[in-house]
């Protein structure tokens, strides 16, 4: 599993799983962030959007290899490309 370096030629299909499983597969699996929550906000740097952890695109190509996706449509951002949000409270 893993979230960059597909070929642009791999075919991904949804991966479908519960919110628990998402959960554990972005904490073992994002080599730069710490996942408490699927509620926790990321900032793209990429497409320059915030999202939560739930709406990441979580995808699956035919060897049933997992990739983490931005959720942004056309967005095709990863783990190196999320960033802790700057919140001013």
């Amino acid at each position: 599993m893993n979230g960059e370096g597909e070929s642009a030629s791999a075919e991904l299909h949804p991966f479908l799983t519960t919110f628990g499983r998402k959960l554990k597969l972005l904490q073992a699996h994002d080599p730069l962030k710490q996942w408490w929550s699927l509620d926790e906000m990321r900032f793209c740097v990429k497409c320059q959007h915030l999202f939560l952890g739930r709406d990441i695109r979580f995808l699956e190509d035919d060897s049933q290899v997992v990739h983490f996706h931005c959720p942004t449509f056309d967005c095709d951002g990863g783990f190196a490309d999320w960033e802790y949000p700057e919140l001013h409270l």
